[in-house]
């Protein structure tokens, strides 16, 4: 993609991330889930790159196997230049530290046990960045980083709100200083004037800290506000890859074209004389997708070689990027 490789945080090339099914008492493997199933993008320093698509169609996947939380099946993932996909985990400790994850569960992802402020020292200790002198106030110093209250350190997650632990786990991603931030579904657990303060602390500390995010979502409309760019992603398949703007305002697949459809908007007359776009049928299983296009048993402009050949993801011009043969 056209883009200098100066400018590139993370380039993933031919990327499949498959789990085995196993049955029996052998335990005889008897075929895949094909979570992610051969996709390619990069993400630039300081840009927000957002992943949406529904429910199952790999976006977690895809930010575990980034974070090497996956070993992936196969292709590369190229980070700050280097590939990681087949590094051996005892080096990937650097790796781990340059990149932070935020959890749509925020009181899942924390150790109930815990009081907050240790929550939040493990990355300094893990990765030896403060002494035991200087752990206090670095703790108090992220606490205040992400608005919060450095008194509320000696309380444990179930003692706080949800848009507390949220924060807390904000706090715990960024201690490490990392570059890039993997944000999975962050605020979708969140009540919506609670969303909106956690979308504007992201967008801070990524201007103050220069961070780089890896936006997760199922909400198309949240991650056309926060993201520079947006991939829109189909049973383990990106379909189209553009700007937000673009995305917005010219969809191209059809697919995408559906999403931006069912979107909801503010205003009443626009959303009054739209054109609702209802896909048939349901999500084709991973295990077993379709041949050809896997969108092709619910495209509503669908012809018979969308059942032979898949697609590739090409420019059709200013780095739009779609996955379909029906667009010229």
């Amino acid at each position: 993609m056209n883009t200098s490789q100066n400018d590139i945080m993370v380039e993933v090339n031919n990327l499949k991330m498959y789990f085995p099914i196993k049955r029996g008492i052998s335990r005889r493997k008897a075929g895949d889930i094909k979570a992610v199933d051969d996709i390619d993008f990069t993400i630039k320093k300081n840009e927000t790159l957002g992943l949406v698509g529904e429910s199952g169609c790999g976006k977690t996947t895809t930010g575990r196997c980034i974070s090497r939380l996956y070993a992936p099946t196969s292709g590369s993932i190229f980070f700050d230049g280097t590939d990681i996909s087949r590094m051996p985990v005892k080096q990937l400790k650097p790796i781990h530290r340059s990149i932070g994850t935020i959890f749509q569960d925020a009181y899942g992802s924390l150790n109930p046990r815990q009081k907050a402020g240790n929550i939040v020292a493990d990355p300094l200790k893990l990765h030896q960045l403060a002494d035991k002198t200087e752990i206090n106030d670095r703790v108090g110093a992220l606490f205040l980083l992400v608005g919060l209250d450095p008194e509320i350190a000696n309380q444990t997650p179930y003692e706080l709100s949800r848009g507390q632990q949220q924060r807390i786990a904000i706090a715990r991603a960024v201690a490490s200083q990392p570059s890039l931030v993997i944000c999975d579904e962050p605020v979708s657990a969140l009540d919506i004037s609670v969303q909106a303060q956690t979308i504007n602390l992201l967008e801070e500390l990524q201007e103050s800290l220069e961070l780089t995010y890896l936006f997760l979502s199922c909400d198309l409309s949240m991650v056309l506000y926060i993201s520079d760019r947006v991939a829109v992603m189909y049973l383990g398949r990106i379909l189209e890859l553009t700007t937000s703007e673009e995305l917005c305002e010219n969809p191209l697949h059809p697919y995408t074209q559906a999403l931006i459809s069912a979107t909801p908007i503010t205003d009443p007359i626009i959303d009054k004389t739209r054109r609702r776009i209802v896909l048939e049928g349901e999500i084709p299983s991973p295990v077993n997708p379709p041949t050809g296009c896997h969108f092709h048993p619910r495209c509503p402009i669908v012809i018979g070689e969308c059942s032979e050949q898949r697609p590739p993801l090409r420019d059709v011009g200013g780095g739009h990027y779609v996955a379909c043969i029906r667009v010229k």
